[in-house]
């Protein structure tokens, strides 16, 4: 049954992890018929706030945990915590993580709301292999978090999947390829990117690459080749594209999102639980299954078993 939420004074979206989190939590934000707001790092605002520069209303809530920072990631302090107790806070918080800390630090910063938190089996499933068995061998399907967001806000997928392609229509056909070859993890990132560049360039293509502030660089690649872009100079390069390249990252919601006809190239992690809609996949053939974490996934590690640039370019060529 459709949830029904328009009983509710206000509602936020808890997501207080990654900017690819965010990003998919903003998918069905921008499509509410009903007041909510956003609670998120504060370190995600300025992007959030281009990207969704046509809802000039938002309502963000900056929301820094310890627990969800790299450093920091077995904190479970919360008493920096503010909790919102001003008249007229949230009667309601969604959250898709199935993350018992998640609870917790919602309860302590909206004391007043009710708490609707899906996700508990993904969650189990991703630190028990007994529990992930089925998905990994396929006999349970994995849920998408983008269709997780979408079936607890009561909005249908197929009006998210509308949204992006057809932000897709008005990309531009120029030429232009930008690799962003960032990520959290330099075992999420593409290892091969100065072939893949080469070989673009000499099908003709303008190729830019672009990295965040903080991210490693894949090998063989010079700093100096590499600007370092975000929030706004980040959204107008991709936008600026007619194809974006990306790894499973934050800057493959962003694209997305955006409405770039985006590829991403996986290997690290089952990319089937946080694909964006309308965007183009490129699997290595190894890509684990289920929602279980592999050893490498977050390490530094550069893995083998990644595609060849070749069938990357040879990929693109077809679009």
């Amino acid at each position: 049954m459709k949830p029904d939420f328009s009983g509710e004074a206000r509602a936020v979206l808890f997501e207080p992890w990654s900017l690819g989190d965010v990003m998919i939590a903003a998918s069905s934000l921008r499509e509410l018929p009903y007041p909510a707001a956003l609670g998120s790092h504060p370190a995600w605002h300025p992007i959030l706030r281009a990207a969704l520069r046509e809802h000039p209303g938002l309502e963000l809530i900056s929301v820094e945990l310890p627990y969800t920072t790299r450093d920091r990631s077995h904190a479970l302090d919360f008493s920096e915590t503010a909790a919102a107790r001003a008249p007229g806070g949230p009667s309601l918080v969604l959250s898709i993580r199935g993350d018992l800390r998640d609870y917790l630090a919602a309860r302590r910063l909206f004391p007043h709301a009710r708490i609707k938190m899906t996700g508990w089996i993904r969650f189990f499933a991703r630190k028990n292999s007994l529990v992930d068995f089925p998905y990994r061998v396929g006999l349970f399907p994995m849920e998408n978090r983008y269709h997780s967001w979408a079936k607890l806000t009561g909005i249908p997928f197929r009006q998210i999947e509308t949204t992006y392609r057809q932000k897709q229509i008005v990309a531009p056909k120029n030429g232009r390829v930008v690799i962003h070859v960032g990520a959290q993890w330099r075992s999420k990132q593409f290892p091969h990117v100065p072939e893949l560049r080469e070989l673009l360039q000499r099908d003709g293509r303008e190729v830019i690459l672009a990295a965040s502030k903080s991210d490693s660089l894949p090998p063989n690649l010079p700093s100096a080749a590499v600007p370092r872009l975000e929030n706004e100079a980040l959204l107008e390069l991709l936008q600026s594209a007619e194809q974006v390249i990306t790894n499973d990252s934050g800057p493959m919601h962003v694209a997305a999102f955006l409405g770039c006809r985006t590829t991403v190239i996986a290997r690290a992690a089952s990319i089937e639980e946080w694909l964006p809609p309308a965007t183009r996949l490129i699997a290595a053939p190894d890509m684990p299954k289920g929602y279980r974490q592999r050893k490498h996934y977050m390490t530094d590690d550069v893995l083998p078993g990644w595609p060849e640039a070749a069938g990357v370019a040879e990929s693109l060529a077809r679009s």
